[in-house]
């Protein structure tokens, strides 16, 4: 695996929204800088993300979503190898003393990374305001992080001529530019074997050839990246998306929480007066 640099939190959407107004663009990046050094404090109980920035008649209304925070910043793989070891039941326990959830609920736990936004290019700061999901990966989910075991479930949906789930999977992938070719060359042999009896092995490979090449890590002039052996080097974080993807396939409820749909929708936000008659930003 490359050396991973990006950092990720475990988080509980609670529900909460906080709002303030600011009334200068130097208030705004004033509140945003706040928000930022509160969201890396590592005491700190809530991530502020989703952050939301509406100008009416010269004054900046701010809205920002609370996520409870399980974790400080980790890398994907550290997270993995404490959720994996545990059920959805157990590590909510682990949690137990900060989640909101009553009546016995599991908590909706995610992987949740910040996303650095610059609104519209011409703004001085780049600011974290968006908040994006992974799912977790528990113990019963190790087995799609195998190669061997997801060529064996592209084998059997061959096998009983799903043609959808391998349209499907080339939808949800062919926002990768990288494997343009081989989502093209999955979505004809498909074609080809449900409307001219082709080759269902065709369809196996091709979808193989997708993934071997979807899960590689790449240099910035595309180039595959190697190891010092040689070898491929593979990302953690495709990797996943690609097991979640046939993880999901068949439950339609799991369907929202997609790894590659990694936002809910999120509540419309409704401005709370306090009582001194004024919407404050509580950090």
């Amino acid at each position: 695996m490359k050396e991973e640099k990006k950092r990720y939190f475990l988080v509980e959407y609670n529900g909460n929204i906080r709002t303030t107004i600011a009334n200068s663009r130097e208030e705004v990046y004033h509140i945003l800088n706040e928000v930022r050094k509160y969201n890396n404090r590592k005491s700190s109980k809530y991530l502020m993300g989703n952050i939301q920035i509406e100008e009416i008649d010269g004054v900046f209304y701010i809205t920002a979503h609370l996520y409870t925070k399980y974790t400080n910043r980790m890398t994907i793989s550290e997270i993995d190898t404490m959720t994996s070891k545990l059920t959805e039941s157990e590590l909510a326990k682990v949690f137990s003393d900060k989640t909101k959830m009553i009546n016995d609920a599991l908590p909706d736990i995610n992987i949740a990374y910040l996303e650095t936004e610059n609104s519209n290019g011409k703004d001085p700061i780049k600011y974290e305001r968006g908040i994006r999901y992974l799912p977790v990966l528990y113990k019963d989910d190790i087995k799609y992080m195998d190669k061997a075991y997801i060529r064996g479930c592209l084998y059997y949906h061959a096998t009983i001529r799903d043609f959808n789930f391998f349209r499907d999977l080339a939808n949800e992938f062919s926002v990768h530019h990288f494997i343009g070719d081989e989502v093209s060359e999955l979505y004809r042999v498909v074609d080809y074997c449900e409307n001219q009896n082709g080759s269902l092995t065709d369809v196996y490979i091709k979808a193989v050839d997708l993934y071997s090449k979807f899960i590689c890590e790449y240099e910035k002039d595309e180039s595959l990246t190697r190891d010092k052996a040689g070898k491929y080097v593979i990302s953690r974080r495709r990797l996943r998306d690609f097991g979640f993807f046939v993880k999901n396939y068949n439950l339609r409820d799991s369907k929202i929480k997609s790894p590659l749909k990694y936002n809910m929708p999120l509540p419309k936000p409704t401005m709370e007066e306090e009582e001194s008659g004024q919407l404050k930003l509580i950090l």
